[in-house]
């Protein structure tokens, strides 16, 4: 991703050559110095795209965003418990800290 990042603008550098062609005014040969805005809204897009899958890459860790697997085991146990007959279960049905049910 830092290799596209870094080449990106030289990439665009001749797409935005042959803009100058097609525009009047005050832009006309100056269109090339657009390459270097473009690159960084596109390198920033990827960079937090490459973020926002690392946060998520791994569902089960335990962290603020992530799947209550604990809490979801404790409930199945409970219902099966539950479902067998055993008596005196404990009443733990509350959602997990962080999560409404």
């Amino acid at each position: 991703m830092w290799i596209l990042c870094i080449l990106l603008p030289l990439g665009m550098i001749s797409e935005f050559e042959r803009l100058n062609d097609l525009v009047d005014g005050f832009a006309k040969g100056h269109m090339v110095w657009l390459a270097i805005p473009m690159s960084l809204l596109i390198s920033w897009m990827y960079t937090s795209l490459d973020q926002v899958n690392e946060a998520t890459e791994n569902p089960f860790e335990g962290g603020t965003n992530d799947v209550p697997i604990s809490h979801m085991c404790e409930q199945v146990e409970l219902d099966l418990r539950e479902v067998l007959g055993e008596i005196g279960l404990p009443n733990t049905r509350r959602a997990p800290t962080g999560i409404a049910l």
